[in-house]
């Protein structure tokens, strides 16, 4: 994210420090936008659990492959990305693909199911805390806020939220049995005690900064979205699948966004010859955007219609279900973008990634 350069912040009349990455608009898309949609999703799904269904497709054909798209905008989105990244598109994928199916094969799908939950949770964490660091640069550095102490809070809540779903034991997520770790709950109560006591101290800190006049506006609205969104999704919500959903809604949203506000500023200069298509949708304007997700959602569209029929060859061939075949495709897909984009995203210098 260290390619995401803007002007320094600046004060507005109240004194706030208006940090936006990209300005109001796209910023509270993602900060405000993105957790309403995920709370909202999450809230329906306790209202009637036969919604879930139809909201986790809503939620994969319009949000999830799409932001799975979206990180080849970042790795594939010029040519010098391609030739930077040749092995994550040409020779990764099949790597993953291969890992995934000889997983599924031998250990069974549960064991994928495992990986998929933990390694989610894990993909999730990380890209927050790559967004909280942009955001935290943007503001210049925060000089009264520790980072190690920020980063400490900001893992915080969510290893509370997969101890707190240890603790629960599921047996099965997303209709698939899984693995889950037994943890007791003396343990989640202790994680749990001091980590309110992180998340109140983070919360005295920013009213003392609001009153000094010293208050990232975009940095704090962010972080409040994640302790939000984590404690619902994990903690307050009982069910792991609707848990689940509320957070993947917001991930996924949160993603796009930031991907685009990404390019907005890649692309600040102008159409460029060595990424037309991109840069050109990439420009300032409402009809840009709704092109640029336009195409965005078509890639995906034919994409994962290619994938489906050719699990559904593949199952022919092999004599196996095509859900089974289908799944350890989409997953395999998931497992590359969470390896790449962990590597696309982390800064020449060593810093974090943002997931």
């Amino acid at each position: 994210m260290s390619d995401l350069v803007l002007p320094a912040a600046s004060r507005s009349r109240r004194g706030l420090r208006r940090d936006w990455l990209g300005g109001p608009v796209p910023d509270l898309a993602m900060l405000l936008g993105a957790p309403t949609l995920a709370l909202v999703a999450g809230l329906l799904v306790g209202i009637d659990r036969r919604w879930l269904p139809a909201l986790i497709l809503v939620d994969i054909w319009l949000l999830g492959y799409h932001h799975v798209v979206a990180t080849f905008t970042k790795l594939a989105g010029t040519a010098e990305d391609r030739r930077r990244h040749r092995f994550l598109l040409y020779g990764l994928p099949w790597v993953v693909l291969g890992a995934t199916a000889l997983v599924a094969a031998t250990a069974g799908i549960w064991l994928v199911a495992t990986v998929y939950f933990f390694w989610q949770w894990f993909h999730y964490t990380r890209q927050s805390y790559g967004i909280e660091r942009a955001y935290r640069r943007r503001s210049g550095g925060i000089s009264w806020d520790s980072p190690r102490l920020s980063e400490a809070t900001l893992w915080s809540v969510p290893v509370l939220g997969i101890l707190y779903r240890s603790a629960q034991h599921p047996a099965r997520f997303l209709g698939f049995g899984i693995w889950m770790p037994r943890v007791p709950w003396i343990i989640v109560e202790a994680v749990g005690a001091a980590t309110a006591a992180l998340v109140a101290l983070w919360v005295a800190e920013r009213i003392a900064a609001w009153r000094r006049g010293e208050l990232p506006l975009a940095h704090t609205l962010y972080l409040a979205s994640h302790f939000a969104v984590f404690c619902a999704g994990y903690v307050l919500v009982d069910d792991i699948d609707q848990g689940w959903l509320a957070v993947n809604v917001w991930h996924n949203a949160q993603y796009i966004a930031f991907v685009w506000i990404y390019n907005r500023g890649r692309f600040a200069a102008g159409v460029r010859d060595d990424a037309r298509v991109l840069s050109w949708l990439s420009q300032a304007g409402a009809r840009r955007a709704a092109l640029y997700f336009g195409a965005c959602l078509g890639v995906t569209l034919v994409a994962y219609r290619l994938i489906a029929w050719l699990a559904g060859a593949i199952s022919v061939q092999l004599r196996v279900a095509v859900l089974t075949v289908l799944l350890v495709a989409v997953m395999a897909v998931n497992f590359h973008h969470y390896v790449a984009d962990a590597l696309i995203w982390r800064r020449r210098a060593g810093a974090a990634p943002a997931g």
